[in-house]
């Protein structure tokens, strides 16, 4: 019995089961048409997972590339896809495959810039990232990206109580439950670190046991507006939860997601002001 290839189907397929809302989709196909007028774009998103996002992206007519690095996950993307000719995804690492060249938009939505895996330090990682959006843009062409900001990280990831956060069963009655023992919070480095494991049972009754440790680099607002300006991007719209309105600095307690939508400058122009709006 290959323990890690039911392990990884029954997360995919228990994600897919919770991770099944369309309003940050939506918001951001509002901002695509607002920002770039309601024209098919040729658009990557990065760590494509399912195709909760991309696909829509296609179904509203642009023309979508993917990319995840879990098989079981570009499974269901594929599966969504079926029928329509303006998208392909493929298996790739984010932190060290190229990503192409010459995209009018790239999406880093879905938690991405705070849910990296890589051997990398992880704070090299997100900037790592950042470049990486820059350089497979066209020059003038946008980044979206969506990310959890935190008003007090020590708050909200100072825990040791232990919780479950994913639970249900799979196509293959795979039936189980995700544990966290809690997390820690260090001010000094940003990094979260966490432990935990997931509790499987397989239709044929044998329990699995799978131990999880997992850390985070939590960052300021202040350095992922640098992160971006080194790496060409003038931020040219900032949005607060889904909504119209800007993101507020300092930071206010109610602020919980983080919307960016940053242009990239011509190489004449790439050390240009940052620009709020």
């Amino acid at each position: 019995m290959n323990r890690d290839y039911i392990a990884k189907h029954w997360y995919a397929s228990v994600y897919e089961q919770f991770e099944n809302q369309t309003h940050d989709v939506d918001f951001l196909l509002k901002v695509l048409t607002e920002q770039t007028g309601n024209q098919p774009l040729n658009i990557l998103e990065v760590a494509c997972g399912g195709g909760r996002i991309c696909v829509p992206l296609a179904m509203a007519n642009h023309f979508v590339t993917g990319f995840d690095a879990d098989e079981h996950m570009l499974l269901r993307c594929y599966r969504r896809m079926e029928g329509l000719q303006n998208i392909r995804c493929y298996q790739a690492d984010a932190a060290t495959s190229g990503w192409g060249v010459d995209f009018d938009v790239v999406v880093m939505a879905g938690n991405i810039l705070i849910n990296i895996e890589s051997k990398m330090d992880y704070k090299e990682a997100q900037k790592s990232l950042i470049k990486k959006a820059s350089e497979a843009l066209r020059t003038g062409g946008h980044l979206y990206m969506d990310f959890d900001l935190h008003y007090n990280p020590t708050d909200r990831f100072n825990s040791l109580q232990e919780s479950s956060y994913f639970k249900g069963t799979d196509e293959l009655g795979t039936t189980g439950c995700t544990v966290t023992y809690g997390s820690v919070y260090d001010p000094i480095t940003q990094i979260c670190t966490g432990t935990g494991h997931w509790e499987l049972i397989t239709n044929s009754g044998e329990q699995i046991i799978m131990p999880k440790c997992w850390y985070k680099h939590i960052p300021t607002l202040t350095q992922v507006y640098d992160w971006l300006s080194d790496a060409g991007f003038t931020i040219e719209r900032t949005y607060q939860n889904y909504t119209a309105e800007p993101i507020l600095k300092p930071i206010v307690e109610a602020t919980s997601r983080a919307i960016i939508w940053a242009k990239k400058a011509c190489i004449i122009c790439a050390s240009s002001a940052r620009i709020f709006i």
